[in-house]
């Protein structure tokens, strides 16, 4: 399984945990598929940053929006943002650089015609502050 599709699955399960209103992805019934990128390192360590943190990841991503209001940011959008900013904050062995491409794909992938807009925009201005 390509990285891509782990990061896809893993901002799929963050998503599902948003939706449930539990982080602890430990009590998530993950579909099959997704039960295999549980597996892999890459998504446990997201998935246990975003536990653990969920309200640095939430608070970083709303210092960072542009004249929008968190409870306004679209649910994908979302999901597409914890998970880049997770991995910027918490997973020393993705590069900042990785994270925001591949948010940025995902955004063209399930969000609306400028959500990859704006996960960039909100993405580099993250990047900046974490020092990235």
């Amino acid at each position: 399984m390509t990285r891509e599709k782990i990061r896809e699955m893993t901002m799929q399960l963050i998503y599902q945990m948003d939706a449930e209103g539990n982080f602890d992805y430990t009590e998530i019934t993950p579909m099959e598929e997704d039960a295999a990128a549980m597996n892999k390192k890459q998504a446990l360590a997201v998935l246990e940053a975003v536990r653990s943190n969920i309200s640095d990841i939430d608070l970083m991503i709303s210092e960072n929006l542009d004249k929008w209001d968190f409870s306004r940011v679209a649910k994908t959008d979302l999901a597409i943002l914890r998970t880049a900013v997770a991995e910027m904050m918490y997973v020393d062995s993705i590069p900042a650089g990785v994270s925001i491409n591949e948010a940025v794909n995902l955004a063209k992938k399930y969000g609306d015609e400028r959500s990859y807009a704006f996960v960039n925009s909100v993405l580099t201005k993250v990047s900046k502050k974490i020092g990235e």
